[in-house]
């Protein structure tokens, strides 16, 4: 064989074998997505996990590193088994969910490892108390993270304040105060109203007028003070709650003024 027919076929095999050995490659490296199932649920400091009872909480999954959106929804059910969450001590390993315990699972379609932000937004029935929590984790294809799941701890109190119409020179303010789960606070109960702080911090035309505490009227969740209004002007009520043993801290505003 000539040498100039010996190169014509070397190009002519190089033509042929080149697209031969990408496709072998292409398909050789490829990888399907496969389904990968992570429960989220949210708990409240201190108490039980948040779902329907306080209006629901918004959960995203995304991407740490470009962002993207991988899914969404909504965790939805009940608070627990309080006996299981606040009265048996927990034993390692032990499930802290059921059946019917709030929460929401994602379905994730993944074709390689990738480390994902899990965010929750909520209670979105109770807005003056909306708030973000996040975690981070990294997930595998395949690798489900399921019945407990991805636990997202939630501080604080829910408080939605109240306020009546100036009388004799007072104004008598209200508060509800309930955990994050929406659960209740009560004297001598599970949650003792008497183990948390409840105060409003007065101003009057944006300066301030003095701090009250609000006691516990014995109602379920329900405190309540008067406040000084004798002076002409508009007044602004922040009420707060706050444990002592864990910080936990819930506020809302109120507003009204005096003639």
């Amino acid at each position: 064989m000539s040498v100039q027919k010996a190169k014509q076929m070397r190009k002519t095999l190089k033509r042929l074998f080149t697209p031969c050995v990408l496709l072998l490659v292409l398909c050789g490296t490829s990888v399907s997505a496969e389904e990968t199932r992570i429960m989220l649920r949210v708990k409240a400091v201190d108490s039980k996990f948040v779902g329907s009872s306080v209006g629901n909480v918004r959960a995203v999954v995304e991407d740490v590193e470009t962002g993207e959106i991988l899914d969404k929804g909504w965790i939805t059910g009940g608070t627990g088994d309080t006996k299981r969450l606040m009265e048996t001590p927990l034993q390692r390993g032990q499930a802290l969910a059921d059946d019917n315990t709030a929460g929401y699972l994602a379905r994730l379609e993944l074709a390689e490892p990738r480390l994902l932000r899990f965010k929750i937004f909520g209670p979105y029935g109770q807005r003056q108390s909306l708030q973000e929590a996040s975690v981070t984790s990294w997930v595998v294809p395949g690798k489900h993270i399921t019945g407990d799941g991805i636990v997202i701890h939630l501080p604080g109190f829910i408080v939605r304040g109240g306020i009546s119409a100036p009388e004799k020179g007072q104004a008598k303010l209200e508060a509800e105060v309930t955990m994050m789960c929406g659960c209740p606070i009560s004297k001598g109960g599970l949650w003792d109203a008497d183990k948390y702080e409840v105060k409003a911090l007065l101003k009057r035309d944006g300066n301030a007028v003095g701090e009250y505490p609000l006691a516990f009227t014995g109602e379920v969740n329900h405190f309540a003070a008067q406040v000084p209004a004798r002076d002409k002007g508009d007044y602004e009520a922040v009420i707060y709650a706050y444990d002592p043993g864990t910080g936990n801290t819930g506020v809302d505003r109120v507003v009204f003024g005096a003639k």
